[in-house]
């Protein structure tokens, strides 16, 4: 995959700009701020989705800025893919953004799913990690603590994903130091087997106690006994204290019923049983009934009514309810006509494509379709065999006859490629691995020791041959009565599937416009009906067209309104009306109820004459409920006491009697706790089971800790073994490569680079003097780590067609490196994409200005 066009919406900085790339190597220059890195990032974010907005990542959104030239958030990566063009467009959406791929030469539109096509397995970080290089890996390579450290990195370099295995083998050394060392006190395990000796010896201790537990608790026993007496006679005095005290609590109710009794005594029996309540709202029935017929009659007498005819109304509501219809009519017309002649352009392009009329070609029908297909590819097969004959003809010749490889050699071969494919992409298990290569050695020594079959005689292979062209003959005429019976045949055969597929949507095209014309035609008819019945109703405006709908809904408004009022009115009246006869019955029905008769009459008198007999009835319900708060036993004692002052002195005396035995309780509660207070330091038999079952629990975890120390232990052992394992499988395979790029990048100093039995690295210089890695130069080193990187990405680009971006990864190289760098640089994009982003001068200087965008002039 190759990038030839970057076109971004709307991404931090940049809005609506775009950039046309090389398809060798792209320079990116630009000073700080100048967008190199969101630049970078858009490319990220249209492969692999736009960044969250959880954590970090939400600095790595880029959204625009909302304001005047704000754009839509997005944009498009014009790329080549399998010698086809292709735009992946993602905008704004959920789950990363919503992506778009077009196929440019085709026009037709692809699948969300075909991106993942182009990318295979690689996702942003491995995409980063793979073929990606920056300033911080270098950093990170020169900050390795000895040489041995960085012996081990460049090693561990074939293997995916090795930052972490390593990062995990740390973590498992520093949990396991974590848990226990020789030297400390105060580490996990060394606190838990502290924790069990103490838990051990106090379960000793409590049991040593046990007998002093049982004699304390003899002694509580019998202060309970003293204290449930005592409680009981506080019990018994504390009834009799409130009942005196409940005497007292009322005896000012048993007064106030003297005093009401007193009060009511000439006060007429009815007039307390009278249910105010009733004859105050019947007299406010009366009082409202009275002015409600008062107002009505105004109300009639204000309303105005003008003949009109109800038909015309119903007309003009009805026409109103139309408008809405007649104007999405007029939207429909417009749309139809847009999309008849968007579909009468389509059909003329492809009309246009071919140079000639289609209409009177139609597309095959599917078993014509898959018989073609189908003859095409036995056209293929009998070439094949066809020029595979020839072949061993010409191997019989007696001049020619050479020794003939072995297929089945070469089978084994190829299968030991695909292992090492697999092995490259796939780290797999070193048993899985060792597996697999028994069986092809095997299937490789049963191949060398099989008997070698003799060759077809020449006078067969003759006759074979003359079958094969008959039947490419044969096939040949089948396609060719196929062209003829189907209008095909003035096409060319390279064309046939296209043609297939555009038929088709030309077809389609011509219906749709049928389909959408009978549409139009009704949607016509139906704004021809409306205008035929406004004029029933208005006056009709000069013109029928759309801009006529806007005053002829204002006409028709008016006019509903002017009707909506007078059938208002209308309706008002015969309400009011019926209103008013009602009110009237119901006055007289109010004026004759019998409840009115111990009164006078109803007039301006009557409210106080109520007001006087609720006083009196409140009185009563005062002196019924003072008479239920009171029961005949608690009256029949108040009445032995002449007045209150009796009571207050038994009072006094029970309340004396009551704190002596309240002081006798205290007494005991001392002694009590007291006697709780020497238990709590002593346990008693459950308390020692819980502390033994404790102590079972504590020797429980104290193994598990054991167990997981060890097991950390041989983990971090085994992390570093199979590192060591996976990269002694990749880094061969890269290693043709990396030669070839460090005698480059050091101007032919140095040859060659191995590894020796030890998995020691050895470089060769141009005398053949062989150096260890530790003997070399912080530059040299430099120069050795990024020779076998760039050629670890040149190998996983020719698996997985990715263009290389590089980050500004050479700040610190003065200009002579520099150089070696982007010469080296350029001979890798001969066949690999490379896009460098940067802001140092001396690189701007060493590429054509034809490979450069300078972003500071954007």
């Amino acid at each position: 995959m190759k990038i030839n066009r970057i076109e971004i919406y709307g991404f931090g900085k940049w809005n609506n700009i775009t950039f046309d790339l090389k398809q060798g190597l792209q320079v990116f220059y630009g000073l700080n701020e100048a967008g190199k890195s969101t630049l970078r990032q858009f490319i990220y974010s249209v492969l692999f989705g736009f960044a969250t907005g959880k954590g970090g990542n939400k600095y790595l959104r880029y959204i625009p800025k909302k304001g005047k030239k704000s754009a839509a958030y997005g944009g498009i990566l014009e790329i080549e893919y399998q010698k086809h063009l292709y735009a992946v467009e993602r905008t704004k959406g959920k789950n990363g953004g919503t992506v778009s791929i077009k196929n440019l030469d085709t026009g037709i539109t692809m699948p969300p799913e075909f991106l993942s096509e182009i990318l295979g397995p690689v996702d942003q970080k491995t995409y980063e990690r793979l073929l990606g290089f920056n300033q911080s890996d270098l950093d990170d390579f020169n900050d390795l603590s000895n040489r041995d450290d960085l012996r081990r990195h460049i090693l561990r370099m074939g293997a995916v994903g090795s930052d972490e295995w390593i990062k995990l083998e740390q973590s498992l050394k520093k949990e396991a130091n974590e848990m226990y060392t020789v030297s400390s006190r105060t580490r996990q395990l060394d606190r838990k087997i502290k924790e069990y000796e103490q838990a051990q010896k106090k379960l000793q201790e409590d049991k040593d106690r046990f007998p002093d537990y049982q004699s304390i608790q003899e002694l509580q026993k019998k202060s309970e006994q003293h204290l449930k007496e005592v409680r009981d006679q506080i019990n018994i005095l504390g009834n009799q204290l409130a009942e005196t005290t409940s005497l007292l609590n009322n005896w000012d109710n048993y007064a106030e019923i003297r005093q009401i009794r007193e009060a009511l005594k000439d006060v007429p029996t009815q007039y307390l049983k009278l249910d105010l309540n009733e004859l105050e709202i019947l007299l406010n029935q009366i009082k409202a009934t009275r002015s409600e017929i008062k107002k009505l009659k105004h109300e009639l007498s204000e309303l105005k009514l003008t003949n009109e005819k109800q038909d015309d109304a119903e007309k003009l509501v009805q026409l109103q309810g139309r408008l809405p219809e007649v104007k999405l009519n007029y939207g429909q017309v417009e749309d139809l006509n847009k999309r008849i002649q968007r579909l009468l352009d389509q059909s003329r392009m492809i009309e246009k494509q071919y140079n000639q009329d289609l209409s009177g070609v139609h597309p095959m029908t599917e078993k014509e379709f898959n018989e073609f297909k189908e003859l095409a590819l036995k056209e293929k097969r009998v070439n094949a065999d066809i020029n595979q004959i020839k072949n061993q003809m010409l191997e019989t010749a007696p001049s020619r006859r050479s020794k003939a490889s072995n297929p089945s050699a070469n089978m084994v071969l190829g299968l030991a490629a695909i292992l090492s494919i697999i092995d490259f992409l796939l780290p797999l298990n070193i048993y899985i691995k060792v597996v697999i290569l028994a069986i092809i050695i095997v299937a490789g020594y049963v191949t060398v020791k099989a008997p070698k079959t003799t060759s077809a005689p020449a006078a067969s292979l003759s006759d074979l041959l003359e079958e094969n062209e008959a039947n490419l003959d044969k096939i040949k005429k089948d396609i060719f009565s196929i062209g003829q019976q189907t209008g095909f045949g003035s096409f060319s055969r390279e064309d046939w599937s296209v043609l297939q597929n555009d038929l088709q949507n030309y077809q389609h095209q011509l219906k749709e416009v049928d389909e959408l014309k009978q549409k139009l035609n009704k949607t016509t008819t139906q704004i021809e009906n409306f205008w035929q019945f406004s004029q029933q109703v208005v006056v009709m405006p000069q013109t029928r067209s759309k801009e006529a709908i806007a005053p002829l809904t204002n006409q028709i408004a008016k006019l509903v309104q002017a009707a909506n009022l007078q059938r208002e009115n209308v309706q008002k009246s015969e309400i009011l009306n019926k209103n008013l006869q009602d009110q009237q019955v119901l006055l007289k029905k109010l004026e004759s109820d019998p409840k009115l008769l111990i009164m006078s009459g109803v007039d301006e008198d009557s409210d106080q004459w109520i007001e006087e007999v609720r006083t009196k009835q409140n009185l009563y319900l005062r002196l019924t409920a003072l008479e239920n708060s009171l029961s005949a036993t608690l009256t029949q004692k108040l009445e032995q006491y002449k007045d209150s002052a009796m009571l207050r002195e038994s009072q006094s005396s029970q309340e004396s009697k009551l704190a002596e035995l309240k002081q006798t309780e205290n007494q005991i509660l001392d002694e009590r706790a007291d006697q709780i207070g020497k238990l709590s330091g002593l346990k008693n038999s459950v308390d020692i089971l819980n502390e033994q079952q404790q102590l079972s629990e504590l020797q429980t975890e104290l193994k598990e800790l054991i167990a997981n120390w060890l097991t950390l232990q041989l983990g971090a052992k085994w992390v570093d073994q199979t590192l060591s394992i996976a990269t002694k499988g990749r880094l061969p395979i890269i290693m043709e490569e990396a030669n070839r790029y460090f005698n480059q990048i050091t101007n032919g100093r140095y040859s060659k680079i191995e590894f020796d039995k030890d998995d020691m690295i050895n470089v060769t210089d141009k005398h053949g003097e062989t150096f260890e890695i530790a003997e070399l130069s912080k530059g040299t080193m430099e120069q050795l780590y990024i020779s076998i990187r760039f050629a670890f990405m040149k190998s996983f680009s020719d698996t997985v067609q990715l263009p290389i971006i590089i980050d500004d990864a050479f700040v610190a190289f003065d200009d002579i490196r520099i150089k070696q760098i982007f010469d080296l640089l350029k001979s890798i994009a001969d066949q690999n994409q490379v896009i460098y982003f940067t802001a140092k001068k001396e690189v701007y200087n060493l590429t054509d200005d034809r490979d450069i965008v300078d972003l500071n002039t954007k």
